[in-house]
């Protein structure tokens, strides 16, 4: 057996045990799999106000967050008027959220891409809103 052989075997032994035993204590021992990654997306929001109506010189947002594990995954939006210089702020948080906790899941593909064009998206109507001095109106959800 080669070096590399059994360097392979070490490594994916090591990947057999994080996943089979300690991934589940973890997820079991904080609280389960929905909170999974819940702290860290809301310290994303420490020194950011979201609110729900807008104040002078406030712009909207909205950002979809992702978060899983393996098979499970959940997508959040968030929605809500704060001042440009948070909003910016918030947006490279949650994007980076996103680009770590969405990517243990098997949307590893697609969340980049999402994530990335959402925060390019909104960064371009934070700016423009910013510069026009409109606030843009959010939309209802649409389960409502």
């Amino acid at each position: 057996m080669s070096f590399w052989d059994g360097f392979f075997i070490v490594i994916m032994s090591i990947a057999s045990i994080g996943v089979l035993i300690v991934l589940p204590f973890y997820l079991v021992a904080c609280g389960g799999i929905m909170n999974y990654g819940l702290i860290p997306l809301q310290r994303c929001f420490e020194g950011v106000t979201l609110r729900t109506s807008p104040q002078k010189g406030d712009v909207s947002l909205t950002y979809h967050t992702y978060r899983g594990v393996l098979a499970w995954v959940t997508q959040e939006e968030f929605a809500g008027y704060t001042t440009p210089q948070e909003a910016r702020t918030l947006l490279k948080r949650l994007m980076k959220f996103n680009l770590t906790w969405g990517l243990l899941s098997y949307g590893l593909i697609f969340i980049p891409l999402l994530a990335i064009g959402n925060y390019l998206a909104q960064i371009r109507s934070v700016r423009i809103q910013s510069e026009s001095g409109e606030t843009k109106a959010l939309k209802p959800p649409a389960w409502h």
